[in-house]
């Protein structure tokens, strides 16, 4: 979501006038979006900003922004904190957010004292923007890209916010309500990404399979706006992130056997593999309930790749709740995880429970878990080498511009040899099979079979 809401930031200041810059010396605005899911997140976020303190005092027509979820939860507490910033904006305020760097234009600071002085913040005209727009008034953007900003691959949101309200979570607090977007939205805007040459598409969005603009009996809404988005002439593989349990149905499962583009990949978070924690996390489902839901899909997709996100150390949870986790992450065999020791955070129920498992217990599970999920991953990836693997080509290696890279169905990266005389640009948006050689901790290494040859 984060990734989405910068581009739809980019294009908004576009058609403003502004210009995106790598240059951060030649910026106007700076704008530093920011997530409260994670406390270090939050600390990086702003730590960015204060970074930007020298170059307003340089500067002093240069605006600091601070957006995202950080922003929507502390508002003018922010700017407090970060004598930087000029403006917090949350998540809603996108659309304005040209209109709120013109009421801050006229009032820099051109005086000769310091920004960093006193009568410099006093007179320096601040905003905090963090109003919710109601269900009823949301209005979603629509994707605007250039054709020289569309890649491979594309993000296409589908709703927003969330109504679950589990205990650890900030999301329904600064993201807002549940919002599906209408579905003939979602569809033009594939279409629109593919015809400028996208040839993946992910559906997001805080809780996508909650989605409910069509109005399908039994609350199938999700189901039916996949098989819709798989009919769009031109679109090779269609993912979705992120799921919750409590609303994945087999009619969602069946979609992975049934669709043309859907890709057997799955991010299905389950945070902690005992019932007792996840009812205290409010999660809606038990350990039973979730482990039938997996079972189920690998009927129907008996190959699928599946990640998750694993909280360790969550308030009251003892020896034996971590054990079922542990014991649950060997029964999945998990492709990938995402993992994290608790962290309070302000604003959610669970902050009131007393935080009774020590740092040191924490990092020690952190790293139990870690370690297991290392032997998985690597079995994971080991039952891959020898086959060959359609590949989605996206484009050269970041580690090593030599070979070019892709991924499989299961989102397995896969960074591929190049023989001499390969025209790669002629790859670049196509599937071509590619034998896998070999698997290294987190990726795998190809080389091209005959057919991409020509």
């Amino acid at each position: 979501m984060n990734d989405y809401d910068v581009e739809r930031m980019t294009e908004v200041l576009r058609r403003d006038g502004f210009e995106r810059t790598e240059v951060v010396e030649e910026a106007d605005m700076i704008v530093v979006n920011t997530c409260s899911i994670r406390e270090k997140a939050e600390n990086k976020a702003a730590s960015a900003a204060g970074r930007y303190q020298k170059l307003k005092e340089r500067n002093p027509n240069l605006l600091v922004a601070i957006g995202g979820c950080v922003a929507q939860q502390e508002g003018e507490a922010l700017l407090k904190r970060i004598p930087s910033a000029d403006l917090t904006f949350g998540p809603d305020q996108i659309p304005n957010l040209a209109a709120h760097y013109e009421k801050l234009r006229p009032q820099v600071q051109t005086e000769s004292w310091p920004q960093t002085s006193p009568k410099a913040n006093r007179y320096r005209l601040r905003l905090a923007q963090t109003e919710v727009i109601d269900v009823e008034d949301y209005q979603f953007l629509d994707a605007d890209p250039r054709p020289s900003d569309v890649s491979v691959t594309a993000l296409v949101t589908i709703q927003k916010g969330c109504d679950n309200f589990c205990a650890y979570c900030i999301v329904p607090r600064t993201r807002g309500r549940e919002v599906s977007r209408p579905a003939d939205q979602v569809v033009r805007e594939v279409a629109r990404f593919v015809e400028l040459g996208a040839r993946e598409v992910t559906l997001i969005g805080q809780n996508v399979n909650a989605y409910h603009a069509i109005g399908m009996p039994d609350g199938e809404d999700f189901a039916e706006l996949l098989r819709l988005v798989d009919s769009v002439p031109g679109l090779l593989r269609l993912r979705f992130t992120t799921s919750h349990p409590h609303y994945f149905t087999h009619k969602v499962a069946d979609a992975f056997r049934d669709l043309r583009t859907l890709q057997p990949w799955l991010h299905l978070p389950v945070q902690a593999g005992s019932t007792k924690v996840l009812a205290a996390m409010a999660r809606e489902y038990s350990r039973e309930a979730y482990l039938d839901k997996i079972a189920y899909l690998r009927t129907v997709c008996p190959d699928i790749s599946l990640s998750t996100d694993i909280i360790v150390g969550y308030p009251g949870e003892t020896a034996s709740d971590f054990e079922q986790t542990m014991q649950l992450l060997s029964e999945v065999e998990y492709d990938s995880i995402y993992s994290f020791a608790y962290s309070r955070r302000p604003g959610t129920p669970a902050v009131e429970l007393p935080d009774d498992v020590s740092a040191e217990e924490k990092s020690r599970r952190l790293t139990a878990l870690q370690s297991l999920q290392k032997q998985i991953t690597a079995k994971r990836l080991a039952r891959l080498v020898g086959r060959t693997e359609q590949i989605l080509i996206e484009g050269r290696s970041r580690a090593n511009p030599s070979q070019i890279c892709g991924r499989t169905g299961g989102n397995h990266t896969v960074n591929i040899e190049v023989p001499d005389g390969v025209d790669v640009d002629a790859l670049i948006g196509t599937l071509v099979p590619v034998s896998i050689t070999a698997a290294k901790v987190h990726t795998l290494v190809g080389t091209l079979g005959n057919d991409s040859l020509g």
